[in-house]
């Protein structure tokens, strides 16, 4: 959502994207259909006119929350100074990301209930299965760093 906010254009590029992540808090699937709104009617020139239009909608403490909830700086392309090329590779890997999570939160789900349903080793190993491949999606999120070239961004090193 950050990205959209600040790269208005890939909403018109990718609206199918946007459109198809299910967020599960209310606030969230609010700002992101206010976005597609935006963008099918009015559009916004930049990030700015974006927001604007946003608060105008009353939906400032939406954009506030959004803007807390990055967890890492080294998002790079969501950030409002990046280039075309970093956003896109960004959106890119973090719509995979999110449909991934949201595809094994579902499968957790069902592997808590089948485990609660019959305690077997299989429903066992299953749940376990799960819950290594989200631990592995939790720090994919650090594959991201290191775009920026396209922006100007210098590479950090240790």
């Amino acid at each position: 959502m950050q990205a959209a906010l600040n790269h208005p254009w890939l909403l018109h590029d990718h609206l199918e994207d946007i459109s198809g992540i299910e967020f599960r808090h209310p606030d969230a699937e609010k700002l992101k259909l206010a976005l597609i709104d935006i963008a099918a009617h009015d559009g916004a020139a930049d990030g700015a006119a974006m927001r604007q239009e946003l608060i105008r909608r009353g939906l400032a403490e939406q954009i506030s929350r959004v803007e807390k909830a990055i967890t890492t700086v080294s998002v790079w392309g969501a950030q409002p100074e990046a280039g075309p090329e970093d956003v896109l590779m960004t959106w890119n890997q973090l719509i995979a990301l999110h449909r991934q999570w949201h595809s094994l939160l579902t499968e957790l789900k069902d592997a808590e209930q089948a485990l609660g349903r019959e305690t077997t080793e299989a429903n066992y190993s299953w749940l376990q299965d799960v819950k290594a491949r989200m631990s592995v999606i939790d720090g994919t999120e650090a594959l991201i760093e290191g775009f920026g070239a396209a922006s100007g961004r210098t590479a950090q090193t240790l």
